[in-house]
């Protein structure tokens, strides 16, 4: 891939935690958010914190996303509004060789809360204007499909609850619609170093309304053909998966984390959930382990012994086997990959994880026993 600046003008990096353009206000306790920015009959579903596609959100996503069209379908163009009073401190515009455009948009209620949308297809004409009338920051990329041109403008306007946002209908199936709040706890993750210095931060923007509203959102929380929804707390669901002293939650190949290479997940292993269901467990598999493949896999966990066990009941020191897996989907509705044969899987410290696939079609973990792992073993940290 190739990056051609075109356009270089004086821009520093928009950021909720740098500098803003002018002082935003303190935010307040209490809800930020009023309205949902988009008619309840114009989505299929919202989707909860945690879902997951391989190989653009390897680890379970860090943000929410309106559904509007299923696979195969165009996506209609709809309004999307402002779900409160804000200031609107970036724009980025993409322009596709192919003709087509589309816009992603950040703002912010309150100097430490930011929230964003991605994937309009249009943006409105005062937010237009504003983006034309800054100084940008301009670069193209070259695929083997065609180029994209990328700019971005820092703005300031500041935008009123249920105003105006932009339009739907850019190619793709949604609306992303995200949130960071600095004020919160960063839970959930073992090593910050592996991950962007916001991403701990990330919550579900239903979480910033009246309860009465919540309650109005959270009935649209499902997988992305409106079918499944999740009812397991949290409603809106989570992207923090790590376990300390447990196999659960994400896990990097040696030399690579998402800080240092955010733009290729694959040599990395998830032990996670589904996002609708959180007791029907997934392995999410880059192409580190030998003969795997990488995607998802899925299991009928036991709540005892040494096979099938839950992740977040693997301690370190005994070495576990996983066979069976789902063929179909996920009760979210997830795509499952075919893995002929087992896995094996030892913590065998609180941040090193072994895992190897062994044996073929018709093996299963009685068969192999005892387990042991040869020089096709992988080792991941955390």
């Amino acid at each position: 891939m190739k990056k051609n600046l075109l356009v270089a003008v004086p821009l520093c990096a928009v950021s909720v935690f740098g500098q803003p353009m002018q002082p935003l206000p303190a935010c307040p306790d209490g809800p930020l958010f009023q309205v949902i920015p988009m008619a309840a009959d114009d989505y299929i579903a919202f989707r909860p914190l945690g879902f997951i596609t391989v190989p653009t959100h390897f680890f379970p996503a860090k943000h929410s996303s309106f559904i509007l069209a299923l696979p195969g379908e165009p996506t209609p163009v709809k309004e999307v509004r402002f779900p409160g009073d804000a200031w609107v401190v970036d724009i980025l515009s993409t322009r596709f060789s192919t003709g087509n455009t589309g816009y992603q948009l950040q703002f912010q209620p309150c100097d430490k809360v930011r929230s964003y949308f991605y994937h309009l297809k249009d943006i409105s004409p005062a937010l237009k204007d504003a983006f034309e009338g800054a100084e940008k920051r301009c670069f193209d990329q070259e695929f083997p499909d065609g180029s994209v041109v990328k700019c971005q403008a820092r703005t300031f306007v500041q935008v009123a609850t249920g105003e105006l946002a932009g339009y739907t209908g850019d190619g793709s199936s949604g609306i992303d619609f995200g949130l960071v709040d600095l004020r919160l706890e960063p839970k959930g993750f073992t090593d910050l170093a592996n991950y962007p210095f916001d991403y701990p931060y990330y919550a579900s923007p239903i979480d910033y309304y009246p309860p009465d509203v919540k309650a109005q959102f959270e009935e649209k929380l499902a997988s992305w053909d409106g079918k499944s929804k999740r009812i397991a707390e949290p409603r809106v669901g989570t992207h923090r998966i790590d376990i300390p002293g447990a196999a659960q939650g994400g896990w990097f190949f040696p030399g690579s984390n998402m800080r240092t290479n955010p733009d290729d997940m694959t040599a990395h292993l998830a032990l996670v959930s589904d996002y609708i269901a959180p007791d029907q467990p997934v392995i999410v598999m880059g192409n580190k382990v030998a003969t795997a493949r990488i995607g998802l896999y899925s299991l009928q966990p036991s709540p005892s012994g040494d096979v099938n066990r839950p992740f977040h009941e693997v301690s370190p020191g005994s070495l576990y086997c996983y066979e069976g897996m789902r063929s179909g989907r996920t009760a979210g509705q997830l795509p499952l990959g075919n893995l002929e044969g087992v896995l094996l899987i030892s913590l065998t410290g609180e941040t090193t994880l072994v895992v190897e696939k062994q044996g073929g079609a018709g093996a299963s973990c009685d068969s192999l026993r005892p387990w042991r792992f040869t020089e096709n073993a992988t080792a991941f940290r955390r």
